[in-house]
């Protein structure tokens, strides 16, 4: 595991490292990908590959999470073209995380996945909640 953390650039401290599909919120498209949740670091890491194998890293302070849907949430959660490009079996695995970004050019973000199982989805919304509310008891604490 340890290996394969570092072979992607993922922190040694990282939980396990995890495959899903990046969704583009214009038209559709689908890219391999690969998350993990940094606790130590607190942040949720995205790498994607392109079709042509170039590679991208996005990363989401746990802190900036102001929301995350899954399909449980409505359809209306996401853009009808998005939701055309999946089958009804991915659309269970789907998950819209909705964040502030750091740039304060960019504001809110998102970032739209597809799980690979819909446990695996439930255990990352259970691990990322957590965190959320650890760190909003951290605050009302200071």
């Amino acid at each position: 595991r340890r290996q394969a953390q570092e072979d992607l650039g993922f922190a040694e401290g990282a939980a396990e490292v995890r495959r899903c599909w990046r969704l583009s919120v214009l038209s559709g498209a689908r890219e391999e990908a690969e998350y993990c949740v940094d606790e130590k670091l607190g942040q949720f890491v995205v790498k994607t590959t392109s079709p042509g194998g170039e590679q991208t890293t996005e990363y989401c302070p746990i802190m900036s999470i102001e929301d995350i849907f899954t399909i449980d949430d409505g359809e209306n959660c996401f853009p009808p073209r998005l939701l055309a490009s999946l089958s009804p079996e991915e659309r269970k695995r789907l998950f819209l995380i909705d964040y502030v970004a750091d740039d304060p050019n960019v504001g809110r973000t998102g970032m739209y996945l597809v799980e690979a199982s819909r446990s695996n989805l439930d255990e990352l919304l259970r691990r990322l909640l957590l965190h959320v509310g650890d760190v909003a008891r951290a605050r009302i604490q200071c």
